[in-house]
């Protein structure tokens, strides 16, 4: 008889039997043996597959065979249709041949509470199929490298449940360590239902699937895709999950329901290396609600260097009933939001909560991450914040399609973080919404684009220039454009009724600002100005006040930028931007910095500190023109409302100079270097490049980093032999200092004893 078999379904299991290979299988469900590989190696994205994956080649047993106890105490007891386990110890590890539940059949864990774990690794060769009931009080894990199907009709109640194709070991368990390694060839997949409410689900292998219906309210569900994965047990029902090592091909998907009303979501996969890619899916939906005022988090992670997210179906961290809606996050190296996706974190009678979305570029428009039409529904119920990280890509974000939401009395936020640039083609409008974009370089609004907003306001911080070439409008809220560099403006600026309401002011200023130059490194360098096109139409202010910050020329040429404002019951303040000059100090170890005035020395204006007040290098190491970033300090003097510090509008508000940290002087100890024809004394100090106070050179000095002007103390090594091949270092006190007797005592003293042959043998060094 030969090895030779075939797979046939089998409608009474639920499961794929291996037969012989003259058995004939009914319809088109049999597999054959030698293609199992191949299957295996072109995964599908459907339940149906996966689960044809998992079950080929399985031995089908109604309930799990051959259980060892391996650590802990437990006891098994099998009966007709019900295996139960009973657990004596608070953990227990049990290696089984197989881990199977009939349709029909049950398996019970009685333990001695709710935190109690039961390990259970499959050590067979077949995956587990789980078609009947797992019920426990407590925990448990179930370990097979060749995958788990909790197939249609199961049913698992458990206060917690970790499925996984990575293994565990006994001695990492036993002590509550819960890291996973080495990925089997398995999935693992849920077609099934499972319920841990208050405790936690966890799906982890290289490959994870839901189909089915997945329940933890108030604690947490994680599809985690990867190599090795650590479990942490943050308390209060939630896991804090850990992709150590990623997998090639890693995939998580959703394309059933997962519930964790009050808790957490998680989906991440990691890739195996940075050329790799990984994917996280969602089709179906994922709710995560706001639950006895403690809001749900919803995160779809992939990898950064070249992962993909992809949105659909529904993600809802909102709050229908007495609370804040949620927090939800997409993010990878490429995030993709299908056109039917729904996602909430919309408050009935709280506030809303946010969308995050973190991806390395970002276009808004055909072709893109999202359209325009999507996402101008999804602000109706976020806020929204699209985050781009520099990695393959540029770190850019373009709004290439009209953006348009009235967010009614929720007042929500578009905000666009950029690495790089953001360039806006068309145009945003919003009603009871506020728009804000920061970037690390440089903010474009087209001629052909506008911002507009009413009940809501406008920041438009960027890392160098700020080209404003389209109209801005805004009606009951604020505006205010920053620069490191210029701000050039050619389109027209119309402002009315500033707002100081917070849910639609942004925390910004009064009515207008504009602020140029915060980047500069004094007056008259490194730019820094308002630059109004000429013909373009002057700003039109009603009934709100307007400030310009910028960077002029020279303090004693100061420019008017009063023509190129029509004000209506408004006035303009114009302030010139001073900056700090920073005082350069010795090292000393610290990043404590002081300054020793105002550069270009504006007339009767000063620097003084608050209360609170910090002023630091960026490091303590030395070094030439470092950055110094300060912050509770503001100006003083007669002249001093004709000034403003230069600070940014975006991320933490610090004002920035430099200066520099030179050299100390160093601790020399003998024998470092050579002066004429004598040594250098001990303990004598010398500068950085080997030059004693009086002026002298030190002759082949070579003088070690500052940070090491500290010289520990010397200690006497001896080597001791050992019959290994092994070197023990020893430290020993010196001898005491022998001083002379008095001659008159000489001749009483004893005569000097011989040493011992050898000396005692010091203990061996631990090699550890």
């Amino acid at each position: 008889m030969n090895n030779v078999h075939r797979s046939i379904w089998s409608s009474k299991t639920g499961t794929f039997t291996a037969v012989s290979e003259n058995v004939k299988a009914a319809g088109k469900k049999s597999m054959s043996g030698t293609s199992a590989a191949g299957s295996r190696a072109r995964l599908a994205l459907n339940a149906i597959s996966v689960a044809v994956m998992l079950a080929f080649g399985a031995n089908v047993y109604a309930l799990p065979v051959g259980g060892v106890v391996t650590a802990g105490s437990a006891s098994i007891h099998s009966g007709t249709g019900t295996t139960t386990i009973h657990q004596a110890t608070q953990n227990a590890a049990i290696n089984w041949q197989s881990f199977n539940i009939a349709a029909g059949q049950a398996v019970q864990f009685v333990q001695p509470n709710a935190s109690s774990v039961a390990l259970n690794r499959v050590v067979g060769a077949n995956p587990s199929s789980i078609l009947g009931s797992l019920s426990a009080n407590g925990k448990v894990f179930l370990v097979n490298p060749n995958g788990i199907l909790f197939g249609q009709g199961a049913s698992v109640n458990v206060g917690g449940l970790v499925a996984s194709s990575l293994n565990i070991t006994d001695k990492n368990f036993m002590a509550g360590n819960y890291t996973f390694t080495d990925a089997g060839p398995g999935s693992i997949v849920n077609q099934g239902t499972i319920n841990a409410n208050g405790g936690y689900v966890a799906l982890l292998g290289a490959n994870v699937s839901n189909q089915g219906v997945i329940s933890a309210n108030s604690g947490t569900v994680a599809l985690a895709a990867g190599n090795a994965i650590t479990l942490d047990m943050a308390g209060d029902g939630l896991l804090n999950v850990v992709v150590n090592q990623g997998a090639v091909n890693a995939l998580a998907d959703n394309g059933g329901l997962i519930r964790a009303d009050g808790g957490v979501v998680l989906m991440t996969a990691q890739a195996a290396g940075t050329l790799l890619q990984t994917a996280v899916n969602n089709t179906g939906v994922i709710q995560a609600q706001t639950l006895d005022n403690r809001g749900g988090s919803i995160k779809l992670l992939a990898d950064m260097q070249g992962g993909t997210v992809n949105v659909g179906g529904t993600l809802d961290a909102s709050a229908p009933a007495g609370g804040n809606g949620g927090f939800i996050e997409t993010s990878a190296a490429h995030v993709k939001v299908q056109g039917g996706a729904r996602v909430t974190t919309a408050a009935a009678n709280g506030q809303t909560g946010t969308w995050l979305i973190d991806p390395q570029d970002f276009i808004i428009g055909a072709g893109g991450n999202i359209d325009g039409t999507t996402l101008s529904g999804q602000l109706v119920t976020n806020n929204v914040n699209i985050t781009t990280m520099p990695g393959t890509g540029n770190g850019d974000i373009f709004v290439n399609d009209a953006i348009t939401w009235n967010a009614g009395g929720n007042f929500t936020t578009l905000s666009l973080t950029a690495a790089r640039d953001v360039n806006i083609n068309q145009s945003i409008t919003a009603t009871n919404g506020n728009v804000s974009v920061c970037c690390g370089r440089d903010i474009n609004l087209s001629a052909a684009a506008a911002i507009s907003t009413t009940d809501g306001s406008v920041l438009l911080s960027a890392g160098r220039t700020a080209n404003i070439n389209g109209a801005m409008t805004t009606i009951r809220g604020n505006i205010a454009i920053c620069a490191a560099e210029n701000i050039n403006i050619s389109g027209a600026l119309t402002l009315k009724n500033g707002s100081s309401i917070p849910a639609q002011s942004l925390g910004l200023p009064l009515g207008l600002t504009l602020n140029a130059g915060y980047g500069a490194t004094g007056p008259g360098t490194g730019g820094g100005t308002v630059v109004f096109a000429p013909g373009t139409a002057p700003v039109a202010m009603t009934d709100a006040p307007a400030t310009i910050n910028y960077n002029p020329v020279s303090y004693a040429a100061p420019t008017d930028y009063l023509p190129n404002f029509t004000l209506v019951t408004s006035t303009l303040t114009q302030h010139m931007l001073v900056f700090a000059s920073g005082a350069d100090k010795t090292f000393d170890g610290s990043t404590a910095a002081t300054f020793s005035g105002l550069k270009g020395a504006p007339a009767d204006v000063s620097l003084v500190a608050g209360p609170g007040s910090s002023a630091n290098f960026v490091d303590a190491a030395v070094g030439e023109n470092k950055v110094v970033t300060y912050n509770g300090y503001s100006l003083t003097g007669a002249n001093a409302s004709k000034y403003a510090l230069a600070l940014n509008c975006c991320g933490p508000v610090l004002a920035r100079t430099t200066a520099s940290i030179k050299p100390g002087a160093i601790v020399v100890p003998p024998g470092l270097g050579t002066q004429g024809d004598g040594l250098v004394a001990p303990g004598e100090s010398v500068t950085g490049n080997g030059t004693r106070p009086n002026g002298s050179s030190i002759r082949n000095y070579s003088p070690p980093l500052p940070e090491q002007y500290v010289t520990p103390p010397l200690v006497a090594l001896t080597v001791v032999p050992s019959e290994i091949p092994t070197v023990t270092v020893v430290e020993e006190t010196p001898p005491p200092a022998i001083v002379a007797p008095p001659a008159s005592e000489k001749a009483e003293q004893p005569k000097a004893v011989a040493p011992p042959e050898a000396p005692p043998r010091p203990r061996k060094q631990d090699r550890g």
